[in-house]
């Protein structure tokens, strides 16, 4: 599977044959902008393949991952666009060779899948889904606002204009929110991001106690009104990152735990995670626009498939 926008077909052909196992029969399957990976993976199901390889962004690798869901195949990433989430976060090689060598010699690691069904304003449902995150706030705005041109030309820099642009606002996000069975709670704020994994890019522990195979769905409600407010969380984060590098230069003997967190930070788990908006609200899934929504529902799918890594 792999994204023709993204992915020289040629230099992957080449790696695939240096790396393929002896005897085994290569299909090719190519994403569209209509049919960016879901259909063609679900194909490949189909025909019996024993791996699915995903070549390209976020974007194919999502689709892969919802279409060998509850499947016993896996799934492997040769990661090509410009956040590559699920690749990092599972330490996957970025280039392209000692991503397809990993592909096929690397062992599968069972991950959880959080389901999405996502409403928007003409009353029209949705079902999707994510991989490794989705918000509404800072992050969806900075999807939205980032051109794709400039992805292409800058690589990931292409999002800190697009951050700043989202930082204001204010707590300009009226929102019902409903946590497993609890009842739900009207509340304002910046920013609310779901994540299956701990760490943004660079290692920053954005939701420290998150785990990819825990049947939890993790998520951090941002309430940020000032420069001083983002100064707070910025600080955490960066306090984190550094406690969390010396238990791994420590090998486990470093400080334990999260450092404690400010007002404008709150962390929630559950198995389902409901938010209704009083108005329509911008969303991401794995870094793509899924655009704007009055009412979404996560619910995690544990063990849903398999990743080579």
């Amino acid at each position: 599977m792999y994204n023709p926008v993204k992915v020289d077909l040629g230099r992957l052909r080449r790696a695939v044959e240096r790396s393929v196992w002896p005897g085994a029969k290569v299909t090719w399957f190519a994403t569209s902008t209509e049919d960016p990976g879901y259909a063609q993976a679900s194909r490949a199901l189909e025909e019996g393949a024993d791996l699915i390889v995903a070549a390209g962004g976020d974007g194919t690798v999502r689709m892969v991952a919802l279409a060998v869901s509850g499947s016993q195949v896996p799934m492997a990433i040769v990661p090509a666009g410009t956040g590559n989430m699920l690749a990092r976060n599972l330490g996957i090689p970025l280039a392209l060779e000692p991503a397809v060598r990993r592909a096929f010699s690397g062992q599968g690691r069972v991950t959880d899948l959080c389901r999405a069904e996502l409403t928007y304003p003409d009353g029209c449902t949705e079902q999707s889904g994510f991989a490794v995150m989705a918000g509404v706030g800072v992050d969806a705005g900075m999807i939205h606002r980032t051109r794709e041109s400039l992805k292409a030309a800058v690589g990931p820099l292409a999002y800190v204009p697009a951050v700043f642009q989202s930082l204001g606002g204010g707590n300009s996000v009226r929102v019902s929110i409903t946590l497993d069975d609890a009842h739900p709670v009207t509340t304002d704020l910046h920013t609310c991001i779901c994540r299956n994994f701990s760490e943004l890019v660079g290692h920053i522990p954005l939701l420290p106690d998150a785990r990819p195979d825990d049947g939890l769905l993790n998520a951090v409600i941002l309430r940020a009104e000032d420069a001083a407010d983002w100064a707070g969380i910025g600080g955490k984060l960066v306090l984190d990152t550094v406690r969390g590098g010396v238990r791994a230069l420590a090998s486990g003997g470093g400080a334990d735990g999260a450092s404690p967190s400010p007002r404008t930070m709150q962390y929630i788990d559950g198995r389902s995670l409901a938010l209704e908006f009083a108005e329509p609200e911008e969303l991401e899934l794995d870094g793509d626009a899924a655009g704007a929504v009055t009412a979404v529902r996560f619910e995690v799918d544990p063990g849903a498939f398999r990743v080579v890594c």
